[in-house]
């Protein structure tokens, strides 16, 4: 009797699909594409000016708390990983466990994310780089530069997932070796100079005290909230990586461990080195001018060509990332055009649906113009869908497969920790309210409600055609 255990082929046919892309990803490569759309430097250097203003230096704490809840978000998501090693996470994990309906609402859910998220990633690196390219602040000159970035990626990912994850290896390095470095720089410096004292990092200066202030550090973690997401998508390449079902949980689980620790590290220093906290929640790129204050030009100069590599190669992780998601959904004719949307190049990448993200995006951030509520719907969108996933795992019910097909075989060996989930959901749910709620957050609320009401009319509709 032959015990081997079954390919990764064999393993995707027990859900009912074929292997259509390239499966060539190792643990290293996935693992960079995952840590780049994570990308610290990236969020903290799109947000961190909003989050100073909205509270102070003491919003650096609403890092550790977004951190602990999506360890436990992140502990729920790696055991699904491992059950359902197929592209298109968020959505084919909850069909596997609840259903279609829920299905196409999660990946109508973390399409909108990605669809706003990513290009809030090159808008950031759009407005960072202007400056050493000689062009003017102008949001005009800024939108048209986010535009022409997107167009890049998508030709970079319309030749290969190979070329797109030789990219990100290189973030990887760009990330520690840019804001990483730079911030634990900082840290070193101001702690050996005393610049602040540790009680400057529970200062709010403009604001209220007390309770009438909670209202202030709930809106300011949007930082922390944007950033610390994405780490699932390693599981959006599932059906390129090899060995996906041991390899993607634990690529999980390390994603978010070093992003916590090595995003504080990066916080801490850059904000007990703010020179002048009022002048620096004023300034378009607050980040850059705490370094020119410290460092030379030479220095300053060289930690942000890291870091714009860093966020280039954000920007290309989560358009590889978004085209798969478009993809794996219009696989299963759930989406506008999908029999178009889910064709397969002779490079074997989706390249319609590569395409089709380049205009969206842009049409996206010709509209909102502004990194605040690019960050806002993106952030409100991907929490929704988590909360979507997790709830699903509280409503999974065993099935019996001796009386189903292979796919109702494949759901017989789903069996997350429903403890884990409901403590993961109480925190989402929390954390909805944190971003959502506050005044300062309602444009991103209702423009995501506006998504979700054009989800619907769709969803109606083609329920009607069928």
């Amino acid at each position: 009797m032959d015990f081997r255990p079954p390919t990764d082929e064999e393993t995707l046919a027990r859900f009912g699909y074929r292997q259509q892309l390239r499966r060539s990803l190792g643990s290293f490569s996935n693992f960079a594409v995952t840590f780049s759309i994570v990308s610290i430097t990236t969020g903290i250097f799109a947000n961190y000016g909003n989050g100073l203003k909205a509270a102070g230096p003491a919003f650096v704490w609403t890092w550790l708390i977004v951190g602990t809840g999506q360890t436990l978000v992140m502990l729920v998501f790696a055991q699904l990983a491992r059950q359902i090693p197929i592209s298109g996470y968020a959505y084919h994990w909850t069909r596997q466990l609840v259903g279609p309906r829920w299905a196409w609402w999660a990946g109508w859910l973390m399409i909108l994310q990605m669809l706003t998220g990513m290009p809030g990633a090159c808008y950031a690196f759009a407005t960072y780089i202007a400056p050493y390219l000689g062009i003017g602040p102008a949001n005009r000159n800024v939108v048209l530069m986010t535009i022409t970035t997107l167009v890049v990626i998508a030709a970079i990912n319309h030749f290969g997932i190979r070329i797109a994850s030789f990219g990100n290896n290189l973030t990887v390095l760009a990330e520690v070796g840019g804001s990483g470095l730079a911030g634990i720089l900082l840290l070193g410096l101001v702690l050996h100079r005393h610049t602040h004292s540790w009680r400057f990092l529970t200062t709010h200066p403009g604001q209220p005290a007390g309770l009438p202030y909670l209202g202030a550090f709930a809106f300011s973690s949007l930082m922390s909230a944007y950033t610390l997401t994405g780490f699932e998508h390693a599981a959006n390449l599932a059906e390129e990586t090899h060995q996906p079902h041991s390899r993607v949980p634990g690529i999980i689980l390390f994603s978010v461990f070093l992003a916590v620790a090595l995003g504080f590290l990066v916080l801490l220093g850059f904000t007990l080195a703010i020179p002048d906290v009022g002048m620096a929640a004023d300034d378009p790129t607050p980040l850059l001018s705490i370094l020119g204050h410290y460092f030379p030009p030479l220095v300053t100069n060289g930690a942000m060509l890291l870091v714009f590599v860093a966020m280039f190669g954000s920007s290309l992780a989560g358009y590889t990332s978004l085209a798969r998601m478009t993809w794996s959904m219009a696989r299963d004719g759930e989406l506008p055009a999908s029999a178009w949307l889910a064709q397969v190049s002779s490079r074997r990448v989706p390249a319609n649906a590569i395409w089709t993200v380049a205009v969206l995006t842009s049409l996206f951030v010709f509209w909102a113009k502004v990194e605040v509520i690019i960050t806002g719907i993106a952030t409100l969108a991907g929490y929704l869908t988590y909360a979507v996933v997790v709830a699903a795992t509280l409503a999974n019910k065993p099935r019996n497969p001796q009386h189903g097909s292979k796919e109702d075989s494949a759901k017989e060996g789903i069996r997350p920790n429903r403890a884990l989930s409901l403590a993961a959901l109480l925190w989402l749910l929390l954390l909805l309210g944190m971003i959502g709620l506050p005044r300062s957050g309602w444009t991103g609320s209702v423009a995501t409600g506006v998504a979700l009401a054009v989800g619907g009319v769709w969803l109606v509709f083609r329920k009607k055609a069928d």
